[in-house]
């Protein structure tokens, strides 16, 4: 492959890896003004967000095992084009079941390219490779909130909400087009002997593994911290009195930090170290954070801890996502089905809770909660390896 062909390759799998912010980080900033033109309040638009989350984790459960038996390829294909069809519809929407039904099945579209993203990349590299790959495609993955929320609030302050889901098609539509010259990545020799309808088979070969099971737990409490921010952030600049244009902005800045974690991962030599340091990271900022927020310290205090928070999250998402595909390679669409799956279900979980009650104790117990899923995974694969090199 020549040095243009893996750079667009990498571009291209690091853009249908955001695809969760895309859809997400990008509607945030307009989330009151959906409330108000489908007459539903702030809670209950925030279904929104978890409906696209579930769709998420389904999309990754459907399409992975799919891509093992059928190829990357044409499922890639597929669910861009659901992708393009039901982001035009949300443009139309007047009510909150039909708003949270097709947000459901956008983030079911938008799993299919994130979890075909995964596959490919382990289709073509392993080890520090892989790692390396996925640290790339992770810091693309990581720029894209700092993009989107921003470009979320411009366009809702100039255009209106509806606007927001014209520009989701606009880029769904072009990342579309720019997958149809990419090569099928899985050749038929190496495609699962499994019908489709027994995925289940699957799902049993990758989840007896138990490091890899260890590294979704390690990832899912990172993502809910990760997904937990993005849903408390419009209303934390709220309860501070900051205008609603601070939400792209803060979402930005700490995407920003997201992404600087993600390139470092591969510095540290290798997956386990990268998920071991990452979990300390994580546990030191986000007991600094609940004091933060307890102690009612602002905004900005909160935002200068949450990007040191997430930095540690940007690390854990590239070692945590190398240990996995490494582990499970035979099954490389399933295991990154359930990887994606389990982040995306813990942050449908932690969205809705940090909204449930009072703003900053729901914050507070939310990211508490997600590091001790963060520690547990990092605890079990530690020993393991240990046992390992004994």
């Amino acid at each position: 492959m020549t040095k243009n062909k893996t750079i667009y390759l990498w571009c291209l799998l690091g853009l249908l890896s955001a695809l969760a912010p895309v859809i997400n980080n990008m509607i945030s900033p307009a989330l009151p003004a959906i409330a108000s033109a489908i007459n539903a309040g702030d809670g209950l638009v925030q279904l929104g967000l978890t409906a696209s989350l579930v769709g998420l984790a389904v999309g990754q459960i459907v399409v992975g095992p799919m891509s093992d038996r059928l190829g990357r390829r044409v499922p890639l294909l597929t669910s861009m084009t659901v992708l393009v069809l039901v982001s035009g519809a949300l443009a139309f929407v007047t009510s909150l079941p039909a708003f949270v039904a097709l947000r459901l099945l956008q983030g079911v579209a938008a799993g299919g390219g994130i979890v075909i993203a995964r596959s490919v990349a382990t289709d073509l590299s392993s080890g520090n490779e892989l790692m390396k790959m996925l640290a790339a495609i992770n810091v693309i993955n990581g720029l894209a909130p700092i993009v989107t929320p921003i470009a979320g609030g411009f366009i809702t302050s100039c255009m209106g909400w509806p606007s927001i889901f014209w520009a989701m098609l606009a880029v769904s539509a072009v990342l579309a087009v720019c997958c149809v010259p990419l090569r099928e990545s899985l050749p038929i020799e190496r495609r699962s002997a499994h019908a489709l309808h027994h995925t289940l088979a699957l799902f049993a070969d990758v989840m007896r593994q138990r490091a890899v099971v260890m590294a979704m737990l390690h990832q899912g409490g990172a993502l809910a911290i990760l997904f937990g921010n993005i849903a408390a952030t419009p209303f934390l600049a709220a309860h501070y009195g900051l205008h609603p244009s601070a939400t792209g902005v803060a979402l930005g800045v700490v995407g920003i930090f997201t992404a600087i974690g993600a390139g470092l991962a591969p510095m540290l030599g290798n997956a386990a170290r990268g998920i071991r340091v990452a979990a300390w990271g994580i546990l030191v900022g986000v007991l600094i954070q609940a004091v933060v927020l307890w102690g009612d310290y602002g905004f900005v205090t909160y935002q200068v801890v949450q990007c040191f928070v997430m930095t540690f999250v940007g690390v854990t998402l590239t070692s945590s996502s190398t240990h996995v595909m490494d582990c499970a390679r035979k099954q490389a669409g399933t295991a990154s089905a359930l990887l994606g799956a389990v982040g995306f279900l813990m942050g449908a979980v932690a969205a809705p809770l940090v909204t449930a009650g009072n703003i900053i104790v729901g914050t507070a117990m939310v990211y508490l909660g997600a590091t001790v899923l963060v520690m547990l995974g990092a605890a079990f694969i530690s020993v393991d390896k240990a046992r390992l090199t004994a």
